[in-house]
């Protein structure tokens, strides 16, 4: 049963070709989506910071079925999708029906994960280069670094380089 949901999941995660992207300051985001694979607390902090206007919503995994986040939190599990790979948790469902944007994605891969990843509808994605093989989710991808809290900052710090540069995109 298992193997049958992550299959329609994959199936599900095939990327649009039919993107548009916009790039915007730090200062003038005001919706992010970050994608980890557990609860980071400081983490969210450290984008809330770096992204001061922004809304910062949090979707990571968890391991037991019941899902007990709160406010701008959101975790996901596979007891959140129906046989089919329809998702049937309302809040995830409001989640991924939301325009951001900017989204995220500091995991290291789940197909839970990589089902959000593509079906969020937000003006810019950013992943890691050790994804490669989804490279077609998402529109920047930053060098791999083992912290994440000097991740964000470069991604922060690359976004105010181009748009200062003149390719902001409204």
């Amino acid at each position: 049963m298992a193997s049958l949901k992550k299959s329609l999941l994959r199936k599900r995660s095939v990327p649009s070709e039919n993107r548009q992207v916009s790039i915007k300051s730090p200062e003038s985001i005001k919706s992010i989506l970050l994608v980890t694979e557990s609860e980071n607390k400081a983490l969210k902090q450290k984008v809330e910071d770096l992204f001061p206007s922004a809304s910062v919503y949090h979707l990571y995994l968890r391991d037991k079925k019941i899902d007990d986040t709160k406010g701008f939190y959101h975790s996901v599990h596979t007891s959140d999708f129906n046989l089919t790979s329809q998702l049937k948790n309302d809040k995830l469902k409001n989640l991924e029906s939301m325009s951001l944007d900017l989204l995220l994605d500091l995991s290291s891969g789940s197909d839970l994960l990589d089902y959000f990843v593509k079906k969020t509808d937000a003006f810019l994605k950013v992943g890691k280069l050790s994804h490669t093989n989804k490279s077609s989710f998402y529109d920047l991808m930053v060098q791999n670094e083992s912290d994440h809290f000097q991740q964000i900052k470069t991604i922060s710090e690359q976004l105010n380089a181009l748009t200062k540069n003149g390719f902001e995109t409204v």
